[in-house]
């Protein structure tokens, strides 16, 4: 198993990790199909504007965490780059690549800008419950407008 930057020859790869995983949230079939394309990567120019990584297990990309390279974004605990994305698929959960794609994030977001405090996630709700198995803080909603599901990974 490794992890890698991905390329834009991996976009195809990365959207069907995408697909199995939302398929296994417990939603209706119809919420999924829904959801789904508002969550793939759209295009190759999608991953010039987000790094992404993938975990790969012979030879097969089975998980990827995607997190926005340009912007800094001011938080409550200061600043942070936003973690986009956040998939494995089903067959490869429960082994901690989740987490391990986190901390690697977080390292070359660290890396990258040593000002940096954190890393923000804004999760779906059905990943609530990995979020928290992680050992992140849940961020209290300021206002009605936030999102109200946002973790903390500080750096």
């Amino acid at each position: 198993m490794s992890i890698r930057i991905a390329s834009k020859n991996d976009l195809v790869a990365i959207n069907q990790v995408i697909d199995v995983a939302i398929m296994n949230w417990p939603l209706a079939e119809r919420a999924k199909r829904l959801i789904m394309p508002v969550l793939r990567y759209s295009d190759a120019e999608d991953l010039d504007y987000y790094q992404a990584l993938v975990w790969e297990a012979n030879q097969k990309i089975v998980g990827l965490a995607t997190w926005d390279i340009s912007r800094r974004i001011e938080t409550v605990n200061g600043k942070a780059n936003l973690l986009h994305g956040l998939y494995v698929s089903p067959d490869f959960q429960g082994r901690g690549i989740g987490k391990r794609l986190i901390d690697e994030v977080a390292r070359r977001a660290l890396q990258s800008d040593p000002s940096l405090d954190g890393l923000l996630i804004k999760a779906e709700r059905v990943a609530v419950g990995f979020f928290e198995s992680c050992g992140l803080t849940q961020l209290k909603a300021m206002s009605v407008e936030d999102y109200p599901y946002q973790f903390w990974k500080p750096l």
